[in-house]
C-alpha cells in the first residue's frame, strides 16, 4: 500500500471482498427469510364481525407478508322451522281464511331480518286437509310413526277432536319422532290461532333464545350459562366408561352385572376418598354421613383413582357407581338448602357423574353386595341422565311444568334411545351453532397469532386448511337457510376440525426459525470484525480518489 493509497492488487481485492459482499448479503437475507403462505386474513376478519354486524365488509390488508385480500359477505344465519297442521276435511271454514290466519302466525311468530340479531329464525305453516279415520283415537302410534322419515327441523301437527270433556282448551301429545297430535274442543282458525301461538313458542321454538345468545356473543356466551358449562365440547366420539368404585374391599366384596345392563367396556376399582365425610346425629331419626355440594368437586380421588384410558384418545365420559365404606355407610348428598337428595347423586362438569349407593344392612352383615340387572335398572336411569346432561341433549319434559293451566301436555318419552326427536334436531340446531362459533373464534385466534409474530412460518398446508374451514362455514350457512340441517351440521364439523389442526398443527411452534433478532445476534459477531477493515479499505480509498481528483482540477487550471 503506497503513501498515495492502494495499489492496484490491494485495490483488486478489496473490491473483491465488497462484491462477495454486495452479491452475497441479499442472498443471505432471501434464503433466511421465513415462509409465509397467503391466509385470506381478510375473509377471517369478515366471519369475526359476523357476530357484531351483518353489512358487507370489503377489508383491505396491507400484502407486505404476502396475505391475499378477500371482499367477502358476512354470512346471515337463518335457522327455518317448517310445521304443516293436519286438519281434519271436510273444514268446517273457507281455506281461504285459514290460510290468511296460518301467515299472521307465521309473520307473527317469525324473527325475520332483525337488524340487531346476526341469526334469523323463519317459520313456515303450512295448512292441509286430513281424512280423519272413525278409530284414528286408536290408532295413535301409526300417527306418530307416519313422519319419521322427515327432515330436521319439519314437524307434522295432527288436529283433532277432544275424547271427552275436560276442563283444558286443548292438549297436546308430543311424539317420539316428528308427528304430534293437538286435540281441541271446538276447532275453528280462533282456537287453532290461539293453540299455535301458545304451544309453538313453549315447545318448539324454546331454543331460539340460547342459540341467538350463542350465535351473536360467541364465546363470551358461555361464561354464566350453566348448560354450557356442563356440556362437554364437540368430538366426534366420546368414551363412555362404567366404573364401580369400592371404597373399602375387606369390608364388603362388591360386584355388579353390568354387562346385562349395558354392553359397554367397564373397569372396576378399589379406591378411598380424599376427604372425610361429615356426620350428622339426629336423636330421632337415623344418623348419616354426608357432603355438602362445596365438597363435591374433590370427590374424585384424581390421584388414586385411575380413570384414564388408552383405548382411544376421545374424550371420556366416566360415570360411576360409588359403594362407601362399612364405617362410612349411609353416606348420603346434600342439595343447596341442606337437604338430602333423593338421587344421592351429582354430576361434574364436562367429566361424568356419581352415583352413591349404599350397602343394605343385609349386604354388609354377609359382607358381600352384588348388584343384579334389576338392581342396577334405576342407577341406570341415573346415568341416562346424567349422560344426556353431559352431552347437551334438551330436556323437552321440563316444558310440562311450564304449560299454562288450560293445557294438558303429555311428552312421550323413547325407552330404546333414551332421546326423543324433538330433542335431538335441537341438539343438532345447537351443536351446528357451536361448531360454527367456535371454528371462527379458532379461525380469529390463529389471526392474531401469525399478525403478532411476523417471523412465524405458515406452510401451504395451514393455509389450505384455513381456506377450507372458511369454505366448510360458508356451506354450512348456505345450507342451513335451506332447512338442510343434516348436512349443516357436516359442514360446521368439517369446519371446527379444520380450523383446529390448522390452530394446533406442531409447525406453527417448532419452525419459528430466524426472527431478525436471531440474524443480528448470530452473525453480528461474524460480520463486524470483518467489515470494519473493508469500511475502512473503501473509506480511504475513496479519499485517495477524492483528493486525486482536486490535484487534476488544480493542474487544469495551472
Amino acid at each position: 500500500m503506497s503513501s498515495n493509497g492502494l495499489d492496484a492488487s490491494t485495490r483488486i481485492v478489496v473490491a473483491a471482498f465488497w462484491f462477495v459482499v454486495l452479491l452475497g448479503v441479499p442472498f443471505w437475507w432471501k434464503t433466511t427469510e421465513v415462509y409465509r403462505a397467503s391466509l385470506p386474513l381478510a375473509e377471517i376478519d369478515t366471519w369475526q364481525t359476523w357476530q357484531a354486524s351483518n353489512k358487507k365488509l370489503n377489508k383491505l390488508v396491507e400484502n407486505s407478508s404476502n396475505f391475499i385480500c378477500i371482499s367477502a359477505e358476512i354470512c346471515k344465519l337463518s335457522l327455518p322451522t317448517t310445521f304443516t297442521i293436519h286438519l281434519p276435511s271436510p273444514w268446517s271454514y273457507s281455506p281461504s281464511e285459514l290460510e290468511n290466519q296460518l301467515h299472521v302466525i307465521q309473520r307473527d311468530l317469525s324473527t325475520v331480518e332483525d337488524e340487531s340479531s346476526c341469526v334469523n329464525f323463519p317459520l313456515i305453516l303450512n295448512g292441509v286437509p286430513w281424512e280423519m279415520p272413525t278409530s284414528w283415537r286408536d290408532n295413535l302410534e301409526a300417527i306418530f310413526s307416519e313422519n319419521k322419515d322427515a327432515p330436521t327441523g319439519t314437524y307434522h301437527i295432527y288436529i283433532g277432536p277432544s275424547q271427552l270433556e275436560t276442563p283444558y282448551e286443548y292438549s297436546i301429545i308430543i311424539g317420539v319422532h316428528r308427528s304430534h297430535i293437538l286435540q281441541m274442543n271446538d276447532i275453528t282458525p280462533e282456537t287453532i290461532d290461539g293453540a299455535l301461538r301458545t304451544l309453538l313458542p313453549l315447545i318448539f321454538l324454546k331454543d331460539q333464545d340460547s342459540l341467538s345468545q350463542m350465535a351473536c356473543k360467541g364465546a363470551e356466551s358461555d361464561k354464566y350459562d350453566m348448560n354450557s358449562i356442563r356440556t362437554l365440547k364437540y368430538s366426534p366420539r366420546y368414551q363412555v366408561t362404567f366404573s364401580l368404585m369400592n371404597n373399602d374391599p375387606r369390608g364388603i366384596s362388591v360386584d355388579w352385572n353390568i354387562r346385562d345392563s349395558m354392553k359397554s367396556k367397564l373397569m372396576q376399582h378399589y379406591a378411598s376418598l380424599s376427604m372425610k365425610p361429615q356426620f350428622k346425629n339426629r336423636a330421632d331419626k337415623p344418623s348419616y354421613y354426608y357432603f355438602n355440594p362445596e365438597h363435591l368437586p374433590h370427590f374424585v380421588n384424581s390421584a388414586e383413582w385411575n380413570l384414564a384410558s388408552t383405548i382411544s384418545s376421545y374424550p371420556t365420559i366416566n360415570l360411576i357407581l360409588y359403594v362407601p365404606s362399612p364405617e362410612e355407610t349411609p353416606l348420603r348428598i346434600h342439595d343447596s338448602k341442606e337437604q338430602p337428595l333423593l338421587t344421592n347423586a351429582f354430576l361434574i362438569p364436562r367429566w361424568g357423574g356419581v352415583v352413591i349407593k349404599n350397602p343394605s344392612k343385609k349386604a354388609l352383615a354377609e359382607k358381600q353386595l352384588n348388584f343384579t340387572k334389576k338392581d342396577l335398572q334405576p342407577i341406570m336411569k341415573i346415568f341416562v341422565a346424567q349422560l344426556r346432561s353431559l352431552m347437551g341433549i334438551p330436556n323437552i319434559n321440563s316444558m310440562a311444568d311450564k304449560m299454562p293451566s288450560t293445557v294438558n301436555a303429555t311428552f312421550m318419552s323413547s325407552p330404546i334411545t333414551g332421546i326423543t326427536t324433538l330433542e335431538k334436531d335441537q341438539l343438532i340446531r345447537h351443536r351446528t351453532v357451536e361448531n360454527m362459533v367456535n371454528a371462527i373464534a379458532t379461525l380469529h385466534s390463529l389471526q392474531q397469532l401469525v399478525t403478532e409474530i411476523p417471523k412465524m412460518v405458515v406452510l401451504d398446508h395451514i393455509a389450505l386448511q384455513v381456506q377450507q374451514s372458511l369454505n366448510a362455514l360458508q356451506l354450512a350457512c348456505d345450507v342451513l337457510s335451506q332447512g338442510k340441517y343434516t348436512p349443516a351440521l357436516q359442514y360446521s364439523i368439517e369446519a371446527i376440525e379444520l380450523s383446529e389442526k390448522a390452530f394446533f398443527d406442531p409447525t406453527m411452534v417448532s419452525m419459528l426459525y430466524f426472527p431478525d433478532e436471531h440474524k443480528y445476534a448470530i452473525y453480528m459477531p461474524l460480520f463486524v470484525p470483518i467489515s470494519v477493515p473493508l469500511v475502512m479499505a473503501l473509506l480511504k480509498e475513496v479519499k485517495n480518489i477524492s483528493k486525486q481528483r482536486k490535484e487534476k482540477r488544480n493542474l487544469k487550471v495551472e
